[in-house]
């Protein structure tokens, strides 16, 4: 009676070729000299110089920030006072992490605290400044050796694009002599598989948003071409059958024909009850002598 609520979707079944970086990557060979060149251009990223989480209250002249200092340590005000007096708030004068390089002759005396605190006064190009440090970021240094792994993944997987990228026109080829899918995966280093689709369908290669497009569209009078995938990979699909939508068999669907039925007869018992309820005011009783379960 109410087999709307229990139709399966339309499923499409697929049989695909495809070649993703992820694949061939294992066979793309790096020698040691390429590793240590790109370990050397990113040296700023393994090997970070200690750092600053610093603020910085630039004043007038020396005398001014000397004072203010002195009002600071001696308790009389605060330095978010000192910088409210100055009509700032703390986020402008925010620097962030700093290294001692960033900060020029005034590094030194910074750098020089081990800990929050304040600096001051010292010269910067801004004029005469009062620092405030507020954390200390220890040195960090990633040695090429454990930097190597993953720098190895990475022109790997590069030079795994640039592989699939130059097979595209041999694959192309390929199709357009008639070479079907399954010659692909003979001819070349693209792999079969099969999958069942339906609309809005996300595992294996139905995640990709590529995948998911020519899915939708695809009929079974198309001829298998190749299609780019976001992370460098190609495939190219054919679609073997159609399966109308269709009533989902009565053994798998029980559990949720029980679950309809139960949540269709609570609604119906409640509305019963609240007709019942709804009689007895209509009668003038009152809302505090109904009897409710």
């Amino acid at each position: 009676e109410n087999i709307d609520d229990f139709m399966l979707p339309e499923v499409k079944k697929f049989t695909y070729a495809w070649l993703s970086p992820d694949l061939i990557a294992d066979e793309v060979q790096i020698d040691e000299d390429t590793l240590r060149a790109l370990y050397e251009d990113r040296a700023s990223e393994y090997n970070i110089p200690e750092r600053r989480l610093l603020e910085r209250l630039i004043f007038a002249t020396s005398d001014e920030a000397a004072t203010a200092l002195a009002d600071i340590t001696a308790g009389t005000a605060t330095f978010g006072d000192v910088v409210a007096a100055r009509g700032l708030a703390l986020g402008d004068i925010d620097l962030g992490d700093v290294s001692r390089s960033d900060l020029g002759d005034a590094g030194d005396a910074v750098f020089a605290l081990d800990g929050p605190g304040l600096v001051g006064p010292l010269e910067t190009n801004l004029g005469p400044a009062i620092f405030r440090v507020n954390a200390v970021l220890s040195a960090r240094e990633t040695p090429f050796e454990d930097a190597r792994d993953d720098l190895h993944a990475e022109l790997a997987a590069d030079g795994a694009r640039r592989e699939i990228d130059d097979q595209i026109g041999e694959i192309d080829d390929l199709l357009a002599g008639g070479a079907t899918l399954e010659d692909l995966a003979l001819e070349t280093k693209m792999q079969i598989g099969q999958t069942n689709w339906t609309l809005g369908n996300t595992d294996g290669i139905a995640a990709y948003e590529a995948f998911g497009q020519a899915a939708q569209f695809a009929t079974e009078q198309d001829f298998p071409e190749v299609i780019e995938l976001d992370d460098g990979g190609i495939f190219a699909l054919r679609l073997d059958e159609t399966v109308a939508p269709r009533a989902e068999p009565f053994d798998a669907a029980v559990v949720k024909v029980i679950q309809a039925w139960e949540t269709s007869e609570i609604a119906k018992r409640l509305n019963a009850q609240a007709e019942a309820l709804i009689a007895q005011l209509e009668n003038d009783v009152r809302i505090g002598s109904l009897g409710m379960a």
